[in-house]
């Protein structure tokens, strides 16, 4: 377990970033196939891939310097430093939301449809991002004597904070978790009812997984006492569930009635030609 792979001069290739190319990749192909005969085309899932990758890593850093702004305060300039730590996915789900809203609308494509691809190739590329986390040393849980105990490499952030006590890999937990949602994402999607559907359901299964990891977590952003990622992982899930009720149950459109003049002209439309 190093969070290097290897070193080129002084430039690092670590596991964590070949991970999230990984998982990029992969949620990128799993949607294009997903696609296949649908207006959503390779060309635009292309544009957006690269849109929505810079999307997501602006997102994932304001989210966390928002919450840990005392971090930054005397050095600002530290903020840009990405690569030194500090990104969260909900972060990026919340960015990519926002941009997919509006690129759709500016393709006058289906915003919920694409959600529905969209929330498949998201679980698959954080199933993959999490696992780089492992590798790196952060989004570590707390210390335990249980036998899956892990212990981090030195310099890594887990063990900058704990040194060389087994901690709970709640990063594989996560990855765990997110390929067993993916599994159930793909079998709403063969079977949903209606477009926003598979999003939904995201977003109320992987809400609910993060705010029970959270109570595993030892790193987390706060809000006060209470975690930011339970807060905002509770209010996903109940305004996702909402949201699904509402669709669910909603009355089904009237059918228009159509009037004489409708109906005399469909009979001239369907009379047999003599």
């Amino acid at each position: 377990m190093h969070p290097i792979l290897f070193t080129i001069g002084d430039f690092h290739i670590r596991v964590w970033g070949i991970m999230v190319g990984l998982g990029i990749i992969a949620g990128y192909l799993l949607v294009v196939r997903l696609a296949k005969g649908s207006r959503f085309t390779e060309e635009i899932l292309t544009e957006y891939l690269l849109y929505g990758t810079i999307a997501g890593f602006v997102g994932a850093r304001v989210w966390e310097i928002v919450f840990t702004w005392q971090n930054y305060a005397a050095e600002p300039i530290r903020a840009l430093m990405f690569w030194q730590g500090g990104l969260s996915i909900q972060g990026a789900v919340v960015a990519n939301v926002l941009l997919a809203w509006w690129y759709m609308r500016r393709k006058k494509l289906s915003f919920r449809q694409f959600a529905d691809l969209g929330a498949i190739g998201l679980i698959l590329g954080q199933a993959f991002g999490r696992i780089g986390c492992f590798f790196n040393g952060d989004a570590y849980g707390m210390p335990t004597d249980a036998w899956y105990g892990v212990i981090y490499q030195p310099g890594t952030p887990a063990y900058n904070a704990w040194g060389p006590k087994p901690l709970v890999p709640a990063e594989l937990f996560e990855a765990i978790l997110d390929f067993g949602i993916l599994a159930i994402l793909l079998l709403i999607f063969r079977r949903k009812k209606f477009d926003g559907q598979v999003a939904l359901w995201y977003f109320i299964l992987y809400s609910t997984a993060r705010f029970f990891l959270e109570f595993l977590r030892a790193d987390s952003l706060m809000i006060g006492e209470l975690k930011a990622a339970q807060v905002t992982a509770a209010l996903m899930a109940a305004i996702a569930g909402g949201g699904l009720l509402w669709m669910m149950n909603r009355p089904a459109p009237l059918m228009a009635v159509p009037s004489s003049k409708q109906r005399a002209s469909k009979k001239r439309r369907l009379a047999p030609i003599k």
